[in-house]
């Protein structure tokens, strides 16, 4: 799926897997809607840890695999906290 908009995501696919062959990544869209923070294992994350103008939550009912070709810049890491909080959320999620 091919989106013209540019989006946010965090990138969680692990670098122990990345293969030149393939050009793409797993990973966890960012949205602006607030209300799905309600949602067990999404995470909500603030403007230090994305980034972003305005608050917003990893949606980990949303992975997606991204072309390499799409990322345009990256705007910074989660710390360690959110990071396994993000985890978690798609243990949860992917019953791992």
């Amino acid at each position: 799926m091919r989106v013209d908009k540019l989006r946010p995501a965090v990138v969680v696919q692990t670098d122990a897997v990345r293969e030149p062959r393939v050009r793409s990544f797993l990973v966890v869209p960012l949205t602006s809607r607030l209300h799905l923070e309600g949602l067990p294992g999404n995470v909500r994350l603030d403007t230090r840890s994305t980034g972003l103008p305005k608050p917003s939550v990893a949606n980990v009912y949303d992975v997606q695999k991204v072309l390499s070709t799409d990322f345009v810049e990256r705007l910074g890491r989660l710390d360690p906290g959110r990071q396994q909080a993000l985890d978690d959320g798609l243990r949860l999620v992917l019953d791992l």
